[in-house]
């Protein structure tokens, strides 16, 4: 069957708005009983839609990447490590780019500005300019994969559904093969066969292989979990896909189940689509989104690095330009050299260490641990103020345990006056030279005269006025509150760090 309708959409699968997603490589090891990787890089170098890998040899990669606010044929180097667009640019979008069987040639779907979109061979000797041919004028092809140098098979655009035809590119004709087709196309190494999906009633995908040569053999071969819609080929006898962070594969000899082999969440990833394999199975690319770590994440990234000593890991999750201070802002040092050079000291003049975070605040980009340290066997309570930006940590300070009285008493009594819109109360708990700083040391507030000048109007105007503290701290005679608190204009959360010293609060720092 001869495909000639022109089919007239005004958005394909292709302009959909695409997600923020990277190209990542990694080291690829079998054996028959096991699967290792290793050397996982980010190898796309811009902001949104970086996907579709497919390798051109074993040591150059393309991928669909964005530039200059369009989707281009990029050409990465492995051994180089270097980054080039293959194709001259236009004012279409370039994707799904692939070599050519047989041909010094990539090919690649074009969806131009027109809504035509058509498959293309391009010229990749002259990086940047790369002439281009289209090869098959009829069919809105959406993705596909080389049978041989002639032959395509591809899922093509059709009535809002895509159908899986033959196409022919000396004849620019096409014979419809299958309806309802899915996206992933692959050859199957080794093999005449091609792999190729189908929606099935569960609108799950399943994989099938079929000889092109011989198209009305075909044979199914394993249903996708489900919501997964992309697969390739380790070997002619093992798939390969990526669901959430992970890694999975599944034998035609084995067990007939998705098998886990690896788990790369900690490499702050999500969403793994794409996925492709080089020729001689060392390396293995694939498209995820990345995922940003909460500031948790980022604290957490230095603590077990410290425990085993490993300094320069323990050093990668601080900014360069890191700030230590004592609290509040006493400054000891700046930048990840002098911290090297510390902790490098710490850890050759002792013999063991070991910190454990025993209670969490986390508030905007601030995270507060209360920690406690052994030192050669010998234990101590603090707490640290880490704030992250930038996927680091930007400044820790310490605050560190001093003997002193119960700071709760006065802390407690300061609730309850706020509550109770108890002014004399209120002030009755600081001292005569209170004074109250934003976070580290910027002095907003200074003497229990002008803290009656600030909170009396609220007191007096505020009738719902409520302090809720959350979560709490105490050391020695400092209390680090998480406080919920309402007013006229609505809920707030702040955090409060309190100083006392002869039963009176003479500090207080707000985060907020």
């Amino acid at each position: 069957m001869k495909f000639l309708p022109y089919f007239a959409f005004l958005l394909s699968t292709l302009a959909i708005a695409q997600p923020n997603t990277d190209v990542y490589l990694l080291d690829l090891e079998r054996t028959d009983s096991t699967f290792t990787v290793s050397n996982l890089e980010t190898i796309s170098k811009s902001d949104g839609y970086d996907n579709q890998p497919a390798f051109l040899d074993n040591d150059r990669l393309l991928y669909a990447g964005s530039e200059n606010g369009q989707t281009e044929i990029q050409l990465y180097n492995i051994s180089e490590n270097t980054l080039h667009r293959v194709n001259a640019t236009t004012l279409g979008g370039e994707y799904s780019p692939m070599p050519y069987p047989n041909r010094d040639k990539i090919t690649a779907v074009r969806l131009d500005t027109t809504g035509l979109q058509r498959l293309y061979a391009y010229d990749y000797a002259n990086l940047g300019f790369g002439d281009y041919k289209m090869l098959l004028s009829e069919l809105e092809i959406a993705y596909y994969a080389f049978y041989d140098e002639n032959t395509v098979v591809a899922s093509i655009l059709s009535g809002g559904q895509l159908d899986l035809v033959i196409a022919d590119i000396k004849r620019d004709e096409a014979t419809l093969y299958a309806e309802n087709a899915g996206r992933s196309i692959h050859n199957v190494p080794e093999s005449p066969m091609v792999s190729y999906t189908i929606v099935n009633e569960e609108k799950n995908h399943d994989v099938y292989v079929v000889d092109v040569k011989k198209p009305e053999e075909t044979y199914f071969v394993s249903q996708l979990p489900t919501g997964i819609q992309d697969h390739t080929w380790l070997d002619a006898n093992t798939l390969l896909l990526g669901s959430g962070s992970k890694l999975y594969t599944y034998s035609l000899f084995g067990p007939e189940k998705w098998v886990q082999v690896a788990d790369l969440s900690a490499h702050n990833i999500k969403d793994i689509t794409r996925i492709a394999v080089s020729p001689d199975g060392k390396h293995l690319a694939f498209a995820a989104e990345p995922s940003k770590p909460s500031p948790g994440d980022i604290v957490d990234a230095h603590i077990a690095p410290f425990n085993e000593g490993k300094l320069d890991e323990f050093a990668n999750a601080f900014a360069k330009d890191v700030v230590v201070n004592r609290f509040p802002g006493n400054l000891m040092y700046i930048g990840r050299a002098k911290l090297k050079e510390n902790y490098n000291r710490f850890f050759k003049n002792n013999n063991s260490w070991n910190v454990e975070v025993r209670d969490r605040i986390i508030w905007n980009d601030y995270v507060i641990d209360e920690e406690i340290a052994f030192v050669n066997g010998n234990q101590n309570r603090q707490v640290t103020i880490y704030k992250t930006q930038n996927e680091r940590i930007q400044s820790m300070t310490f605050i560190g345990n001093k003997r002193a009285e119960d700071p709760l008493p006065a802390v407690n009594a300061l609730v309850n006056a706020y509550n109770n819109r108890d002014i004399d109360a209120f002030a009755a708990v600081f001292s005569e030279d209170v004074q109250m700083y934003e976070y580290p040391n910027e002095l907003q507030l200074k003497g229990k005269a002008a803290l009656y000048n600030e909170v009396t109007p609220l007191f007096q105007n505020t009738p719902n006025l409520n302090y809720t503290v959350t979560k709490r701290m105490v050391l020695g005679p400092t209390v680090v509150d998480e406080v919920r608190f309402t007013t006229n204009e609505g809920q707030r959360t702040i955090i409060a760090i309190y100083e006392l010293r002869d039963g009176k609060i003479w500090e207080v720092t707000f985060l907020r």
